[in-house]
């Protein structure tokens, strides 16, 4: 009869213990690791198949269960020591997992999960070992015996979650990338942009991939200074070696040229946006270019020569309305600041009203970080606060 109890204790316990883990593994494959296994997939099939993240974590899933059953009709882990079965198979989903930008760079080594493979199997067979000289005795109460076992291999998978998590890669920036990469590939422009929006920080790589779909899209003079840019003008152009899921030469082919050996990138995107019959994403790329480095004199001058904007008779700046939203910023800031006097009016009164409210926000605190902060709420989508504000590149340059 107790030999009964006990089998049914065990068949609950593995029943348990199999669900737990098959769950865990599937929303860590299909929902928080996804973006990873995503970018791995495509690099390897080349898009020939679209990347299903719930198949794949119920496959993994699947294979992983399974294979922790199989191991422990060998090891034969019983008891509160149930949960310890699926310590390869923790180790595996961490291996699969641990994917980051080596994906793109070439010599990432692996002597470190070699070494862990070694470590995992000595100390797998050691507890194996020690577990069933522990387990000779019989369960003398069944009933109190199965909340604490249960309870046991509950902290057991709690160490073993822990272990995936630490073991596999948790890198947000680069997450935030693939994630990227993936919606825009889909065509769905606004997630691909929304990603991390709401982060206080942003990877240079991220940087540069919002600002080529801002761009391929033909917003980018429109849009760019709703995101965070710590970068200045590298946030515009990759490096030459591929760092993240975009391929450098997909921006470089959107601008039709690419840089000469040490040239830098604003000198670049001068050269190619005073080419004959530039096509105005060159010239956003430089004019943005321009802002970002806060060159403001030098932008109202190439804004004045590539778009023919100024009206000499007048002395004002013609089609001001037609232009990007961030590019109307940056004149009426000018002409507020400049100490030129031949400085050309702008004439765009839902504009002004906006430079006035934000100049009336900044007047109302005197202590800098506060006021940026303030003025942050309710201006930071422009490109006034990124020009006053931001600490990617000094004022006047």
């Amino acid at each position: 009869m107790r030999n009964t109890e006990e089998k049914r204790l065990q068949s609950v316990v593995a029943i348990v213990c199999a669900t737990l883990f098959a769950v865990f593994s599937f929303l860590f494959v299909a929902v928080y690791q996804a973006p990873l296994l995503e970018a791995f997939y495509n690099k390897v099939a080349r898009g020939k198949l679209n990347f299903n993240p719930y198949l794949v974590g119920v496959v993994v899933s699947l294979m992983l269960t399974g294979l922790a059953l199989w191991l422990n009709r060998f090891t034969k882990f019983r008891r509160e020591w149930t949960a310890l079965a699926y310590l390869p198979s923790s180790l595996l989903l961490a291996f699969i997992t641990d994917i980051d930008r080596s994906l793109y760079v070439d010599g990432r080594s692996y002597v470190g999960w070699w070494i862990i493979a070694i470590i995992g199997i000595i100390v797998y067979v050691t507890l194996s070992f020690f577990a069933s000289k522990l387990l000779f005795a019989k369960i003398k109460n069944v009933a109190m015996t199965t909340n604490k076992v249960l309870w046991s291999n509950f902290i057991l998978f709690t160490l073993l979650i822990c272990l995936v998590g630490t073991l596999s890669n948790g890198e947000e920036h680069f997450k935030r990338e693939t994630r990227v990469m993936s919606y825009y590939n889909k065509g769905e422009i606004d997630k691909a942009l929304n990603v991390g929006i709401k982060s206080d920080d942003a990877s240079r790589e991220l940087t540069v991939m919002r600002s080529y779909i801002l761009a391929a899209n033909g917003v980018l003079g429109e849009h760019l200074f709703e995101y965070p840019q710590y970068y200045a003008v590298n946030g515009l152009l990759p490096d030459a070696k591929r760092t993240s899921p975009l391929v450098p030469d997909s921006v470089y082919s959107l601008l039709g040229a690419t840089p000469e050996k040490d040239e830098k990138p604003i000198e670049f995107l001068k050269r190619i946006a005073h080419e004959k019959a530039a096509p105005d994403v060159v010239k956003d790329y430089y004019l943005t270019a321009l802002l970002l480095e806060k060159r403001l004199r030098e932008f109202y001058d190439e804004i004045s020569a590539l778009y023919g904007v100024l009206d000499r008779k007048e002395r004002k700046l013609k089609y001001v309305d037609g232009l990007p939203k961030h590019y109307r910023e940056a004149l009426q800031l000018y002409a507020d600041v400049a100490v030129d006097p031949i400085t050309y009016r702008v004439e765009d009164c839902g504009l002004d009203d906006r430079y006035e409210a934000f100049c009336a926000e900044e007047a109302q605190h005197s202590d800098a970080f506060v006021r940026g902060n303030y003025v942050r709420r309710f201006f930071g989508d422009t490109y006034w606060w990124y020009f006053r504000y931001s600490n990617s590149v000094p004022m006047f340059q």
